[in-house]
């Protein structure tokens, strides 16, 4: 366990006496002891594995050991095209696999770059700056406004400090730290009197004793979660691997059936093996693993396009599968910006800054007045404008809301805080609760202006501005006020008073004191506002199927009014934080987990267990997230997808960057996913019907003492030709509309699923068993077992051509609206007909092939035979839309009544 958890519930003078240490810091031989006990301030070098291992081991898969097996076959038979076909096609794959392995590396790379940086530190009581590696337990340090923090530490003073630690803890206001004890049950969003390493000081200073360094920091126990925690092999791999399983066993059953009939038979033994290796070959769908990766390397690019960049060949696939989206709040469904979006005023109600409550004629007064105030008291700065650089304002997350919210209604910093410079300041602080300012006005006296808590601010107030004079802050209008404040605290807003007073040109200095009869101006609610759009964006999701749970580690309140706010119908219920969370083991999580839609004040830890109680469901899991404190659970879900401005741990960790942060291009991208599945289905649906035909057709001519309808050498040509070129067009097939209308796939739904299986079997069946009786009358007929044996060679090269038409959609009959959206089929097509007459009518390849030229008999048979064909294939189809159409319309009305009910 962390030692760190100890401190927080410790005094600072406790805090340094357990670790050993004083205001004076720790003598340079003390501090040379501990760094030689507990090591350099940085996460562990893994031992690095071998580029040679990482890729021969993407050897051990059962897929490529059947291809590698049908490659053997192919050379054994001097078909060396084919082999090196099938080789080029293990050899892409295996460099696929190889990228993939060497994302964690670049992940703990990226996790220690974090704390590559300087430090000043009191030692021996001298100050001096000293890498950051240096730093061991017990070391005083101090930071400043800007600084990144090197450890973690236990805080001994704090002047106005505030952090933003949001790549940890995922809060996106900024933490006000301080230095009283805290209780024990304080979880890590919460811990004021500490700061973590990482996390930067955007206001105020503070000096600390370092508690924890290294691994042993919260950022170190984020990388030791990253370094433990398993990559999830994708579901299109289990798919794959699964289906390359089944159909080898298949392919070996049926070899040693042939051989031993054919044996049986009388067959020679040559004769018959080398049907059998080249039945197995034309079985083994050798073009799988190269019309895959094109799938996926398509859909890479096409997903590019939508603004999502797929890291790895896989991700693009299961990012289509996902039925449940963890998403991180802030950045995501947030912009993750603190801005000023209502300004109540004593006449006034501005809801975003345009939507005005009127109650007097004017209105743009006031609005300006309350933003002067929360421009000149404020410390935050504009450090780069110009016409070139777009401005960039520095501070904490709540005074650079007032700021850019001031310039963008066209007011100047600069020109106020020159027409009113400031004399003396009040810094804000937890105890007093507001800041106050004093300036010289341009009308010769001074001015006193303070922001701070609403109840603090109005408590301080006896008059009120209306327009521009002021009255009487009498009972009723605080009344208004307050519920107003309440109402706004209630939908998670951040509340900030704003109030002013004249005093006279003497006065000089400012004290708690003088902010006493002050004039009540109104105040602001700040937040940080949803991204454009994302409301629409969660009902796309819910139609298409795919749950989304919000994870954060804002507050409860703040969390809840986001939810709703974005369209979520949640209870109380349905909402956990990281005490419950805390409290819970992983089984009872798993067993409450779809009821829950929201999680708040979650920890790293928290985000691993709420992704593994969604996978133990049978979920395929997508989490979104920017920040260090997300990787985990990044590499942990089944698809980890960043934002393109988070840190550089959460993008090399995720699988999907999204380069417009929009939370809109993840469904584009579930979209183009859903695509790439269907059309890898398309395509083993097309050559497992064309493979087994085959096998079919050679079985019964093996039981039935014929000759073999069909050479090992037209076999082959066949495989390359009819599942070839066409193979290959409809890897460019566009996808479907109706893919977001459909509920997710199972996790367990195999490539193949029952209809398909269904489909291929009366395909292969009607096709082969229907080319069997071609042959016998052909033979039987004329006597000639060449011609009888080109027939059927026309004949299933003919029927792989034309069916490849129907076996693209299954949604929609052959001839439907979108027939034209792939042109490349078409010429695919046309390119192996063309091959296909070659074999039949070229002396060459005749003599190749054993073929001999058809007259119009034949082909007036071969085209009757296959239109037939087409016709059972379309009927079947017809029927598979009809029960698909009534299954899906009964699922979206159950869930319809399911969400209503939730509501």
């Amino acid at each position: 366990m962390n030692t760190e958890k100890h401190f927080y519930i410790l005094t600072s003078a406790e805090a340094c006496s357990a670790l050993h240490t004083s205001a004076n810091g720790l003598s340079p031989h003390e501090a040379e002891k501990r760094f030689t006990h507990i090591g350099p301030n940085q996460l562990p070098q893994a031992k690095r594995v071998s580029v040679f291992v990482l890729f021969f081991k993407q050897f051990a898969n059962f897929l490529i050991g059947i291809l590698l097996l049908a490659a053997a076959v192919s050379f054994a038979l001097h078909d060396a095209t084919d082999a090196y076909i099938i080789l080029a096609a293990v050899l892409l794959n295996v460099l696929v696999g190889f990228l993939q392995e060497q994302k964690a590396e670049r992940a703990l790379e990226s996790l220690r770059t974090v704390i590559t940086m300087q430090a000043k530190v009191i030692r021996a009581g001298k100050e001096d700056f000293i890498d950051a590696k240096k730093l061991v337990p017990g070391d005083i340090i101090f930071l400043d406004a800007g600084d990144k923090v090197p450890a973690d530490a236990r805080l001994l003073e704090a002047i106005e400090l505030e952090l933003n630690e949001a790549a940890l803890t995922g809060e996106s206001m900024a933490i006000v730290k301080q230095v009283a004890q805290l209780d024990a049950n304080t979880t890590l969003a919460d811990r004021t009197n500490m700061v973590y390493t990482g996390t930067v000081v955007t206001k105020g200073s503070g000096k600390a004793v370092v508690t924890a360094t290294g691994l042993y920091t919260e950022i170190g126990r984020v990388a030791e979660l990253l370094a433990h925690t398993k990559q999830q092999a994708t579901p299109l791999q289990k798919r794959l691997d699964s289906f390359a399983r089944q159909i080898g066993s298949i392919v070996v059953a049926i070899c040693i059936g042939i051989v031993l009939i054919g044996l049986l038979k009388g067959e020679p033994f040559v004769h018959i093996f080398t049907t059998a290796v080249a039945v197995a070959v034309s079985a083994i769908p050798e073009g799988l693993v190269v019309s895959v990766t094109i799938i996926l390397a398509i859909g890479m690019q096409r997903i590019l396009k939508r603004h999502a960049l797929v890291r790895n060949l896989q991700a693009a696939e299961t990012l289509g599968s996902t039925s449940v989206i963890c998403t991180d709040k802030t950045g995501t469904i947030t912009e993750g910006n603190m801005q000023i979006v209502s300004l109540v005023t004593h006449d006034y109600h501005f809801k975003q800054l345009h939507e005005v409550e009127r109650h007097e004629p004017e209105g743009l007064e006031e609005l300006v007045f309350a933003f002067n105030i929360g421009m000149l008291c404020n410390d935050a700065h504009v450090v780069a404008a110009s016409a070139m650089q777009e401005a960039v304002v520095v501070g904490n997350f709540t005074e650079r809301a007032f700021l850019l919210g001031g310039m963008n209604l066209g007011l100047s910093p600069e020109v106020l805080r020159e027409s009113e410079p400031r004399l003396a300041s009040i810094p804000f602080n937890s105890k007093i609760k507001f800041m106050a300012t004093l300036h010289q006005h341009p009308h010769s006296h001074r001015r006193i202006y303070v922001k701070g808590a609403p109840e603090k601010v109005i408590e301080m107030c006896t008059h009120i501005r209306t327009g521009a004079s002021q009255k009487r802050f009498m009972a009723p209008a605080r009344k208004k006020f307050e519920e107003r404040f309440e109402e706004y605290s209630q939908q998670g807003l951040r509340i900030l008073a704003l109030a002013y007073k004249d005093v006279p040109q003497k006065q000089t200095t400012l004290t708690p004191e003088d902010c006493a009869e002050m004039t009540f101006v109104g105040f602001v609610g700040i937040k940080d506002p949803l991204r454009p759009n994302i409301a629409e964006t969660f009902a796309r999701t819910q139609q298409a199927g795919i749950r989304t749970i919000m994870i954060t580690g804002d507050h409860r309140f703040t969390a809840t009014a986001i939810a709703r706010e974005v369209g979520f119908a949640i209870s109380d219920e349905q909402i956990l934080d990281g005490e419950q969370l805390h409290n819970m083991t992983q089984e009872e999580l798993n067993a409450v987990v779809e009821k829950i839609h929201v999680y708040a004040r979650v920890s790293p830890e928290d985000k691993l267990n709420i992704i593994r109680a969604w996978q133990s469901r049978g979920a395929i899991v997508a989490m979104t997230g920017d920040g260090v404190n997300d990787s985990p659970a990044l590499k942990a879900a089944d698809i980890g997808v960043a934002l393109g401005s988070g840190t550089d741990v959460a993008k090399e960790t995720a699988d999907i960057v999204l380069l417009d942060d929009q939370y809109a291009t993840i469904v584009a991208a579930i979209e183009e996913g859903r695509g790439i599945f269907d059309n890898i289905r398309k395509i083993v649906l097309y050559l497992l019907s064309d493979s087994f035909s085959e096998v079919l057709l050679i079985g019964l001519a093996l039981l039935t003492g014929i000759p073999l309808p069909l050479t090992a050498a037209q076999i082959l040509w066949i495989n390359l030709v009819a599942d070839g070129l066409p193979n290959v067009a409809l890897t460019v097939e566009a996808k479907e509309p109706e893919l977001m209308k459909e509920p997710p796939r199972p996790a367990t739904e195999p490539i193949m699923n029952n209809e398909m299986k269904l489909l291929a079997l009366i395909i292969s069946f009607v096709t082969g068993v229907g080319n069997f009786f071609v042959f016998l009358y052909f033979w039987r007929t004329t006597g000639n077992l060449e011609l009888a044996r080109s027939v059927v060679f026309a004949t299933l090269a003919v029927d792989s051509l034309l069916y490849v038409f129907s076996v693209r959609s299954l949604r929609h009959p052959i001839f439907h609206r979108h027939f034209f959206t792939n042109p490349w089929l078409f010429v695919a097509v046309s390119a192996a007909a063309g091959i296909q007459l070659a074999a039949l009518y070229v002396p060459f390849l005749q003599r190749l092939l054993n073929t001999v030229a058809l007259g119009t008999q034949e082909w007036s048979i071969i085209i009757v035979v296959s239109l037939v064909v087409i016709a059972i294939i379309e009927i079947i189809k017809y029927s598979f839309i009809i029960r698909n159409n009534r299954r899906y319309e009964h699922q979206r009305t159950t869930d319809i009544r399911s969400e209503t009910t939730v509501a």
